[in-house]
């Protein structure tokens, strides 16, 4: 948020917002000044209750039958950015959204109506507007009071930005670990479905299996097995990454590919693919477990989805902002736009718990926007993709770069 560079508002930049031209306009409504004041005096009078307003976490508004502001204290300020001169002795709307302000005074005279206690919009999402122009999300509560010049209206207003956005990332959260579990719980049932399956063939005495086929369904038994044990696997992952602050220290990154293809040793041998790696990589910093998980993901998928044979090349190369930016590149098919596009999205038909170990392509996103880095990948159709994440260079490479 930028600060003001006058107390005059008049003279403020071209971001202010029209309400504040509004209420910033002459004060030549003498009536309105002398209600100011007494309700200025009425709470003056009182130190006690005047200390309470000022110690109050909420911002609290205080208006007549008009809805003209007669007062506010200290946190009103500093929620909506205006001084107490700016606002005092102007109409309440001056901190509403436009969508409020044909409706807002019939709302006020039922207040006045039937003053009472209580929460304002219920099931309705309330906002107020800042005087920089932006709109916030707000929970208010009303009361009222009487005085020796009539009835006031007190708003207590709390700012709920911070609640409403971990509301709106629980949400997502939830809505995520639904297609998680729907997808895990898809591919779990069909390993252990075959698996009973296979079970069932040499346990059944009537079927005379020669030694071969034994051996074959002993090995989709082991296959069977070992890819349930990947989705479990890929499940702690999950969890981890979601609960774990881990410490970032530079990574040795050939080391941790060679880790990553050497648990894909199996896979590389059965699709005859060809990996090539560049001679040097960026120092950059992250989480070793994590990062190999990313590149086992990566070369996987181009062990997969690449040419025949894959023909597969790694690689790292510095960019601009402090960044190491590493690459798979692969000679598949490629990918469409529309395909692009729902790469990252959570549990998408290319990040499957299917194949591979159980990672999926949005659990790599997580990983390494969770290491303060980004993903990518470009591609077009018969041209292969490159699939790409990049990371926080070290410290030492940054200070030579």
């Amino acid at each position: 948020m930028k600060t003001n560079k006058s107390d005059n508002p008049v003279q403020d930049n071209k971001e202010t917002s029209e309400p504040f031209k509004k209420i910033t306009g002459p004060k030549s409504d003498l009536n309105i000044k002398q209600r100011v004041a007494v309700a200025e005096d009425f709470f003056q009078s009182d130190a006690t209750i005047r200390t309470l307003l000022e110690s109050l976490a909420e911002g609290v508004v205080i208006i007549d039958r008009t809805a003209t502001i007669l007062l506010v204290n200290k946190q009103v300020e500093r929620l909506f950015g205006y001084t107490k001169e700016e606002i005092v002795g102007h109409p309440l709307n001056s901190l509403l959204p436009d969508k409020f302000h044909a409706a807002h005074p019939k709302h006020v005279a039922g207040f006045f109506e039937k003053p009472k206690i209580r929460p304002m919009g219920l099931e309705k999402e309330l906002s107020a507007r800042h005087k920089r122009g932006h709109n916030f999300p707000v929970e208010i509560s009303l009361s009222h009071l009487e005085t020796t010049s009539g009835s006031l209206a007190m708003a207590f207003i709390i700012d709920i930005t911070l609640r409403k956005n971990a509301m709106n990332d629980l949400e997502s959260r939830n809505e995520e670990l639904d297609a998680f579990a729907h997808t895990v719980a898809h591919d779990l049932r069909g390993s252990l479905s075959a698996l009973i399956g296979y079970s069932d063939l040499l346990n059944d005495r009537e079927v005379n299996l020669n030694e071969e086929q034994v051996r074959e369904s002993l090995d989709m038994i082991y296959r069977i097995g070992r890819k349930m044990s990947d989705v479990v696997d890929g499940l702690l992952l999950l969890a981890s990454v979601r609960r774990e602050d881990v410490i970032a220290a530079p990574l040795d990154m050939i080391s941790i590919i060679n880790e990553a293809t050497f648990r894909l040793s199996q896979k590389i041998e059965e699709y005859g693919a060809e990996i090539s790696l560049a001679k040097d990589f960026p120092s950059a910093i992250g989480y070793a477990p994590w990062v190999e998980e990313v590149w086992y993901n990566y070369i996987s998928n181009a062990v997969k989805y690449g040419g025949v044979p894959p023909q597969i090349m790694l690689g790292g190369e510095l960019i601009e902002g402090g960044y190491a930016r590493f690459w798979v590149k692969d000679n598949g098919h490629g990918l469409c736009q529309t395909e692009q596009s729902q790469l990252f999205i959570p549990y998408s038909s290319r990040t499957s718990f299917s194949e591979g170990n159980g990672l999926g392509l949005s659990i790599v996103k997580r990983i390494v926007e969770k290491l303060n880095g980004y993903v990518g990948v470009e591609s077009e159709i018969n041209e292969g993709s490159l699939f790409s994440f990049k990371l926080p260079l070290a410290k030492e490479r940054l200070q030579k770069a």
